[in-house]
């Protein structure tokens, strides 16, 4: 079959310069060799923190790449931290889990599935857990891979470790009608005793569960706006955290495309976590997009009643002039593009930093209607690397 079929003259020279300047990858398998991502050295050896995007929260070889992607970093890069899109104080009791300590957490599997979101609730994830908890046996703290969260959507978990913390520092005075202000301000005046007297990271982990429940309240004040804005800034905040209180020199984050872009949401006009993070950190935060043309997925079927778990599917050449449908007629069913490397064709350059239909999904999707769910976007600005599989499956949903 002709890839060409049915394309424009200029739809045709953007292929044909496309396939003058991706690499191909074998695929997302992370137990593969690392031979293939090596031409990231150079990028990655810059970068401080590594936004990791998925275009649908429900792809298996979105998140599988991203698992590889770690690995390498991990044992290429000196990264030792991975930041999800998850509850933090859930995510704390994940980390004690991949660090050997005790907790009610019997296996990887347990794990994923406490993490609240079904997106996370998946063998991909669970076998990402298990790689961590595996690597850090027997190595000392220094060497050891630590697991945060820095969604803020939920407040079941923060109570606890702020309990368990004070039982320890001050079990006379337990937050009782304390106002969450007036509780963390108690935390700051405190904080060299307290340090001393329960532990440094003990004290910052309770000291930030009660800023994430000030969060929390915050973002489900408002519309929908509202939360979406808050609640990147804040999700940038607790990142933030992460470098500076908890001393992580390197890390790489587990979000969806929209989360870890460069650039503000269509519909709110305000940054995204990314867009913070870009602000605060400049050259030093590099973001790797993840894309697909054709594929299945996890998602919440939003055409029915309740919208239910289910496994959809999206074909992008309905829209002939998305990037998806283009990057799919190039000669590689997988690869990575550098979005930013010098020597692009200039018709490439200028395609890549212009506004097409782009398609990309949250936790819902509606089969009936995939038109709705295209944005108008460029790629070039928005992000630095582009991983790109033409064909793609559902995650694997646990038990």
């Amino acid at each position: 079959m002709d890839p060409f079929e049915g394309l424009t003259t200029d739809q045709i020279a953007i292929v044909q310069a496309l396939n003058k300047s991706i690499a191909p990858i074998q695929d997302a398998d992370p137990n593969r060799d690392f031979t293939d991502l090596t031409p990231l050295d150079t990028i990655l050896t810059k970068a401080q923190v590594v936004g990791m995007g998925e275009g649908t929260h429900g792809t298996r070889e979105f998140f599988q790449m991203k698992d590889r992607l770690f690995r390498y970093m991990v044992q290429k890069h000196g990264i030792k931290a991975i930041g999800f899109e998850a509850n933090f104080g859930r995510s704390v009791i994940v980390n004690r889990f991949i660090h050997g300590q005790t907790t009610n957490l019997a296996s990887a599997s347990v794990a994923a599935k406490s993490m609240y979101f079904w997106t996370w609730s998946t063998e991909e994830v669970r076998d990402l857990l298990q790689w961590m908890k595996d690597y850090n046996v027997g190595k000392p703290g220094d060497q050891q891979l630590s697991f945060y969260g820095f969604d803020c959507q939920y407040a079941d978990d923060e109570w606890p470790l702020i309990y368990e913390f004070l039982a320890k520092v001050e079990p006379t005075s337990l937050p009782g009608s304390d106002s969450l202000a007036s509780l963390y301000n108690r935390f700051v005046a405190n904080e060299t005793k307290w340090a001393a007297a329960g532990g440094r990271e003990n004290y910052e982990i309770a000291r930030q569960a009660v800023r994430v429940l000030i969060q929390q309240a915050d973002i489900t004040n408002g519309d929908v706006c509202n939360t979406y804005i808050k609640r990147d800034m804040y999700m940038a905040e607790n990142v933030q955290w992460m470098l500076t209180r908890m001393h992580v020199s390197k890390a790489s984050l587990w979000a969806h495309n929209y989360h870890i872009s460069n650039i503000p949401y269509a519909n709110c006009s305000q940054p995204s976590m990314g867009g913070y993070l870009k602000q605060l950190l400049k050259d030093k935060y590099l973001t790797i997009c993840t894309f697909l043309t054709n594929g299945s997925f996890t998602v919440r079927d939003a055409s029915k009643n309740n919208s239910p778990l289910s496994q959809l599917s999206v074909r992008t050449g309905d829209v002939s002039t998305s990037f998806n449908n283009l990057l799919g007629k190039t000669q590689y069913s997988n690869f990575m593009l550098n979005l930013n490397q010098p020597g692009l064709a200039p018709a490439l350059t200028n395609w890549l930093g212009s506004k097409h239909p782009l398609f990309e999904t949250g936790a819902a999707f509606d089969e009936t209607r995939p038109e709705q769910y295209y944005s108008v976007s460029t790629l070039t600005g928005r992000f630095d690397i582009l991983f790109h599989f033409r064909d793609t499956s559902p995650s694997k949903l646990l038990p």
